[in-house]
């Protein structure tokens, strides 16, 4: 019978043979084995953060940086449930992870034993499949095709996170000082993406037959959240030129398309003759409020583009799913329609009009520190927006060179600073600047709580002393008494958080050019913006 470590020490090298070398680590009992044989294998680069709910968003931000997924394990009861909120915004957000926790064997559970808790499927319907290993009792085999299924399903048919329970039945212990178990897989880790077909002109033809599409329709393109794609930018280098193209700060392709449409949207309203007769979508959700209005219930023709098939309805506009790449069918769309130049105009129009002159003098002053940031970090950098007004601020200003990520799966404000500083962890040569309010900081400042906090990651925080979106967003503001419990006002010294978790900080109540480059070629990581 395999010992409960040589199936430990292969599961270590399953995990390297299919490329999941990056790991996040909570430490813990259950699941020190485990780490163990990562340890004992050598291939591994391991990063450790004390509490789950930081680990895993930190996992989330290794995984968008290399894309592909980074696993990240914890041990048994409670500490699975933390995980719980980064699983979700990786599944909403398509995000390949491998969510690795230790368990308890089955006949502990309700029995009062400590840490048990029931852990099968923990996750679902949140996950794209929960897999589990018997670590004493399965078989190399069974063993072999279970890591290599989980991992698969990471990537395909819709990327995203794949949960792995494994039980660890006492002694767990045993054999530690032995030398690392080598023995070769049955088969190698081979992946194969399944290629979806070719768009025809027939295909186009065939939409715009349709009886309720009126001759040289009004087309709209939208490309939400999306994760990087180069076919995608060629597609849209055309497409922008024929059609109005409204591209998502977190897709990845802002410099395609009409710029500063949302602040435009925000600032002058939604007109009646830029209603499309067509709307065209790729990639995920928009942030834009303005426009999500505007087009819900809407009467028109919706396509939505996807090789998966798997699409939300944002607009209650029941699209049409076509299972195809979306770089493909938006240059077959190019090539076999004619523009309305009109339309497009109409939209030309409407973009050239964006102003702040609306904004709110305590908006106004976040928003140009976003702007200065946005508009001053280079094509080498990237940018990590926290919810809630950050991400806004971001939307609004539209244009930038560096990269642009935001936690816009479930739009939640926990984890937004630790995926940053997991992605920072996967991109050492890259600085990354996470910028985000004031609460959302200080909720997820255990991201600051590891012994490895890279050295290239700069944050910006947003101080004005309990949060802006619920004075923006009608209703929580016209009942006074409500907004205490809801804004969440603080008057926290953030200079002294920092200084406990020895991260470098400074202060300004008005955010210029020189302080910001001074920032970032510093070695202060935290820049406190007070607005307020």
């Amino acid at each position: 019978m395999t010992s409960l470590r040589n199936n430990l020490d292969f599961i270590a090298t399953l995990f390297f043979e299919a490329g999941v070398t990056n790991w996040i680590v909570s430490p813990g009992s259950r699941n020190a084995p485990i780490v163990a044989g990562l340890i004992r294998h050598g291939g591994f680069t391991i990063h450790s953060f004390p509490d789950e709910r930081t680990a895993a968003f930190a996992a989330m931000g290794m995984s968008i940086a290399n894309q592909y997924p980074c696993g990240v394990i914890c041990t048994s009861g409670t500490a699975a449930a933390n995980f719980y909120p980064a699983v979700c915004e990786a599944f909403y957000q398509r995000v390949p992870m491998v969510v690795v926790t230790a368990d308890r064997p089955d006949y502990l559970i309700d029995q009062w034993d400590g840490q048990t808790i029931h852990q099968t499927n923990i996750y679902e319907p949140h996950i794209r499949k929960s897999l589990a290993i018997n670590a004493n009792d399965d078989t190399f085999l069974e063993i072999e095709t279970t890591i290599y299924e989980a991992v698969k399903l990471t990537q395909f048919p819709v990327t995203g996170p794949v949960h792995i329970n494994i039980a660890l039945e006492d002694p767990i212990y045993n054999e530690m000082d032995q030398p690392f178990y080598q023995t070769q897989p049955s088969k190698p880790f081979i992946y194969k993406h399944a290629v979806t077909p070719p768009v025809s002109p027939q295909l186009i033809q065939e939409i715009l037959s349709d009886k309720n599409i009126p001759t040289n329709p009004k087309m709209l393109i939208l490309v939400g959240q999306h994760h990087p794609s180069e076919s995608l930018s060629s597609a849209l280098s055309l497409i922008q030129n024929k059609f109005p193209t409204l591209s998502d700060i977190c897709s990845h392709q802002i410099e395609y398309g009409l710029q500063q449409w949302d602040l435009a949207l925000t600032s002058e309203g939604f007109k009646e003759e830029l209603l499309p007769d067509i709307l065209v979508t790729v990639g995920m959700a928009m942030i834009s409020k303005p426009l999500k209005k505007a087009l819900t219930n809407a009467k028109l023709t919706h396509l939505h583009i996807a090789e998966s098939g798997e699409v939300g309805n944002p607009f209650n506009t029941i699209p049409m799913i076509l299972n195809h790449h979306d770089a493909d069918f938006l240059t077959a769309l190019y090539l076999h329609t004619h523009e309305n130049e009109s339309y497009l105009n109409s939209w030309k129009t409407l973009s050239s009009k964006a102003n702040t002159e609306k904004f709110k003098e305590n908006y106004l002053s976040e928003f140009n520190a976003v702007k200065l940031i946005m508009e001053n970090s280079s094509d080498s950098m990237a940018l990590h927006f926290g919810n809630s007004m950050s991400i806004r601020y971001a939307s609004w200003v539209g244009i930038s060179k560096a990269k642009v990520f935001g936690n816009r799966g479930t739009s939640g404000i926990d984890g937004s600073l630790s995926t940053a500083v997991g992605y920072a962890m996967a991109n050492s040569e890259q600085m990354v600047v996470c910028v985000l309010g004031d609460i959302s900081f200080i909720y997820d400042a255990h991201g600051m709580w590891t012994t490895q906090f890279p050295s290239n990651l700069k944050i910006v925080v947003l101080n004005n002393k309990g949060g802006q979106i619920f004075n923006w967003i009608d209703g929580p503001n016209k009942e006074p008494k409500l907004m205490p419990f809801i804004q969440t006002p603080q008057d926290y010294n953030l200079s002294k958080l920092c200084y406990f978790y020895k991260v470098e900080h400074q202060s300004t109540k008005n955010l210029t050019i020189d302080i910001y480059n001074n920032f970032i070629t510093s070695n202060i990581q935290c820049l406190e913006i007070i607005t307020n």
